[in-house]
């Protein structure tokens, strides 16, 4: 049986819409791509809250997750073709575990982590999900990253799952961020005040902080 025209062309402009579609996300993972590298990969950041603190990393390893695409690729491999632009519209899928419009309503934000690392935030503690218990998360109102224990590095956080809400219904207790600061992987003291909060000031830092700070930062004090 020989397809209609019209049929045929309604087939073959949903095939192409599709291709269209996904060429469009590769664009929008390889843009956030390379914020995440430029201004989060290889830095430590300091979160201060409730007079406590702590450190989280944004490893390239855990940039696939957050995009909500599944692919063959390994997250190493993802991360690389994607910074480089190489990643193509073939090594993306959507399925049951990463629907397409799951993907498409965490690349409206993926670009934005870079300011709810520098900016105004609460900090959540204890988020439970369907599928994991997150000990910390930080959200700007529109959305949540949450931060599991790095596994390599005692005491330390890596920023694992984005999550299109706030999340403040799913978490135990909220606080508010009052002060965030970074600093390189290979520097032993914070070197960057990155944000804080127009209530606090730095004579407010925890006492355990004010070693871990660069002498110059210091000095406002």
């Amino acid at each position: 049986m020989q397809c209609c025209p019209a049929l045929f062309f309604v087939l073959w402009f949903k095939k192409m819409r599709k291709v269209q579609d996904r060429k469009e996300i590769v664009r929008q993972v390889s843009a956030a791509a390379e914020l995440y590298k430029r201004n989060l990969v290889g830095r430590q950041f300091l979160y201060i809250f409730d007079g406590r603190f702590i450190e989280v990393m944004y490893k390239a390893e855990n940039f696939l997750h957050l995009t909500g695409v599944g692919t063959g690729l390994s997250a190493k491999q993802f991360y690389k073709y994607a910074v480089n632009r190489i990643l193509s519209a073939s090594q993306i899928e959507f399925n049951a575990a990463h629907p397409y419009d799951l993907c498409v309503r965490k690349l409206q934000h993926l670009c934005s982590m870079t300011g709810l690392a520098t900016s105004e935030c609460f900090m959540l503690e204890e988020i439970k999900t369907n599928t994991q218990l997150y000990k910390f998360g930080t959200t700007n109102l529109d959305f949540t990253l949450c931060f599991g224990v790095d596994s390599k590095q005692d005491g330390s956080y890596i920023a694992q799952s984005l999550r299109d809400e706030n999340c403040f219904a799913k978490s135990r207790d909220v606080y508010i961020v009052t002060h965030i600061l970074s600093k390189q992987n290979d520097k032993k003291r914070y070197e960057n005040m990155l944000y804080m909060d127009k209530a606090s000031s730095l004579a407010e830092l925890p006492a355990d902080v004010l070693p871990m700070m660069e002498p110059s930062l210091l000095e406002e004090i």
